[in-house]
């Protein structure tokens, strides 16, 4: 039978757990946060000032001509061959 493993007695200025709630973050991690809300804003702030509506009011396109137009391939022009 193995033998059972011993654990040392947590002290009271041991660092946290990973989950716990007490754990503060490294700085790196905070400003990775920072970043990327604020990148969030910006481009949600973007999309409301710019994309939101059409720019112009009796713009309505069929999603159909869309696709095709988006995913239909594009003839590759013939170049002059060389002798």
């Amino acid at each position: 039978m193995p033998a059972l493993r011993q654990f040392a007695p947590l002290s009271p200025h041991a660092s946290p757990s990973r989950g716990s709630p007490g754990r503060r973050l490294s700085p790196l991690a905070r400003d990775i946060i920072v970043i990327l809300i604020v990148k969030a804003i910006v481009l949600y702030l973007l999309w409301f000032a710019f994309f939101r509506t059409p720019a112009a009011p009796g713009m309505i396109m069929d999603p159909v001509v869309v696709e095709q137009r988006v995913f239909a391939p594009t003839p590759q022009p013939e170049l002059p061959r060389e002798r």
